[in-house]
């Protein structure tokens, strides 16, 4: 439970840390504002917001690969599983994906 007021904190910002790095901070005056605030990147530690920061970036670059890496065979077989997708064992990768998307756009 926290108390109210509180201070929330976002990497990086305006302000120093001694040993390197930076944050802003901004206060919230009860749960509703510390919930927006929460909703919008502030974190109620300056530790929260350092560790936000690197899951934030790790989510982006995995979101990514997810993007730039096409799907593998074992995960084009349990979509179209999933989805009633036909295929055999010599339907190819392409045509599978195709099968899916078609499903999907459906």
């Amino acid at each position: 439970m926290t108390d109210f007021p509180t201070i929330m904190y976002r990497t990086p910002g305006l302000h120093k840390k001694p040993r390197g790095g930076t944050y802003a901070y901004k206060g919230a005056a009860d749960q509703a504002e510390f919930d927006m605030l929460l909703s919008r990147g502030w974190f109620p530690s300056y530790e929260d917001a350092v560790v936000g920061k690197i899951v934030a970036a790790v989510e982006a670059l995995d979101d990514a690969l997810d993007v730039v890496t096409p799907a593998t065979r074992d995960e084009l077989e349990a979509k179209a599983k999933e989805l009633g997708v036909s295929f055999n064992a010599r339907t190819s990768d392409k045509t599978i994906a195709e099968r899916i998307a078609s499903a999907l756009e459906v």
